[in-house]
């Protein structure tokens, strides 16, 4: 099979819907051609210059980013400034990208979820999941080979599926109900009617008030047995995401319950607390949020580039296990442009 742009980006819009994105995003195809076939793919948290240098020299057609290049509307493309430089280059080499990001921090086993288990937490669900997306749909029609239609219906992600028959005036009838979620509810609709499905037959969607168990931000979990104590659990996130140092506030004697969000997540710190955690990690806290006057619990930051990083490694594995025939590479360029210094002086003195 030739693999093409729009069938990475359609692989990675079912694992990370477009519309579940914040409204300031853009996510999805920024640069290049759809149809552009390709053999080679690099991800990466940023593109910078250095980014797309190493997607030049592995050959690669495609760059699959979490940061997208561009968040605003632009006038000009042209290598007068950094973006300007890095647009330019991409055309000018013929490579592709795509950005997969609040959509992506918002998705099942996204950005959080991938944190998490690189912490090693367990039983991990969502921190926060009160997305209004799912809705109820419901099809009467007399198309009766009811396995075919369940599965249709479990290929969109459908929760809850069922059927029932009805007697009546034009003959025996079947009823199709299940959960959906929002964005799938028109691929769904379009495949219905595509095959003559919904002709003499009765569709309705429905708002429901429960929330989506597909779509949320923030995740919770667990650590097995009595957990770790506050010192070894600092240890465990400075090793885990390679950081020599960490910011916090806080304390707690033994830490069991672990809430975690990729990125700018602070607002979710009173929903770990309401949620029984001991611990909340997550970046970009300013001074003022890390007063949380809650007892027994640490609000950790980690920084924006080392609670995201994991997403990037986590992107090569879902892609070169969806498209075995492609090469799927890492991007060894560190784009953090935070440094941390450490001083020595104090340890100079003491020898």
């Amino acid at each position: 099979m030739n693999i093409q742009v729009r069938h990475i980006s359609t692989f990675l819009n079912q694992w990370a819907p477009p519309n579940t994105k914040l409204d300031y995003d853009n996510v999805g195809l920024l640069v290049g051609d759809p149809n552009r076939h390709i053999s080679k793919v690099l991800t990466c948290l940023d593109v910078t210059l250095d980014v797309v240098d190493d997607a030049i020299n592995k050959g690669c057609e495609l760059i699959v980013a979490h940061h997208p290049l561009i968040f605003q509307s632009i006038d000009s493309i042209n290598p007068v400034n950094e973006q300007g430089k890095i647009i330019y280059k991409l055309i000018k080499n013929d490579i592709a990208l795509i950005a997969a990001h609040t959509n992506l921090d918002a998705a099942l086993d996204g950005v959080s979820f991938v944190l998490a288990q690189k912490l090693g937490l367990e039983n991990v669900k969502f921190l926060d999941n009160s997305y209004n997306i799912s809705r109820k749909i419901v099809l009467t029609t007399s198309h009766s080979d009811s396995e075919s239609m369940l599965k249709l219906l479990n290929y969109y992600s459908a929760e809850e599926a069922h059927y029932y028959t009805v007697e009546g005036r034009k003959g025996q009838q079947y009823t199709y109900e299940a959960i959906i979620d929002e964005h799938n509810v028109s691929g769904l609709k379009n495949e219905l009617k595509k095959n003559g499905l919904l002709e003499q037959s009765d569709f309705r969607i429905m708002d429901i008030a429960s929330p989506s168990n597909n779509v949320g931000m923030g995740v919770v979990g667990f650590y097995r047995d009595q957990g770790l104590t506050q010192h070894d659990f600092l240890n465990v996130v400075s090793r885990a995401l390679d950081t020599d140092a960490i910011r916090y506030s806080g304390s707690a004697d033994q830490i069991k319950k672990v809430a975690v969000c990729g990125g700018a997540g602070v607002s979710l710190a009173r929903n770990a607390i309401r949620e029984g955690a001991q611990a909340f990690v997550t970046a970009d806290i300013k001074y003022h949020d890390y007063f949380t006057d809650a007892d027994d619990f640490i609000l950790i930051d980690v920084g924006h580039y080392e609670s995201e990083i994991p997403i990037v490694e986590a992107l090569q594995k879902e892609l070169s296990e969806a498209f075995e025939e492609l090469e799927i590479f890492e991007t060894g360029v560190n784009t953090n442009p935070m440094n941390i210094h450490i001083a020595d002086f104090k340890q100079n003195q003491q020898d």
